[in-house]
């Protein structure tokens, strides 16, 4: 196996964030503030508000789509529908992190848009 130093990146996940010094063929690994991995971002800081802002910003472009929930729809089902697309686009992978006050609030602030 061989490791392409281009295209690897690191991160060191701490209180105060320092960057990591790892050499590979006298290279040095270029340190991330942030990358994404299976879809989630990960941060320096290990806080996933940055994770929410990305998710509740995808869902709004949903929601803002016309064609996704026309007003010609029952009230009922747009409902049903925001709730089962731009809803899940916004809290996926939400259940499985610690939120804080604020990410909570930033939630709320989105459920109460939708």
């Amino acid at each position: 196996m061989e490791i392409s130093v281009e295209k690897t990146k690191i991160i060191r996940i701490s209180k105060p964030p320092f960057p990591v010094l790892i050499m590979v063929d006298q290279k040095q690994l270029e340190n991330v503030d942030y990358f994404i991995y299976l879809s989630s971002m990960i941060t320096k800081d290990a806080r996933c508000i940055c994770e929410i802002k990305s998710r509740t910003a995808k869902a709004q472009a949903a929601f803002n789509k016309k064609t996704l929930y026309p007003s010609k729809l029952d009230l009922n089902l747009r409902k049903e529908l925001v709730e089962c697309d731009s809803w899940c686009t916004a809290v996926y992978d939400a259940e499985t992190r610690t939120l804080w006050k604020v990410d909570q609030k930033y939630l709320e602030s989105f459920e109460m848009w939708c």
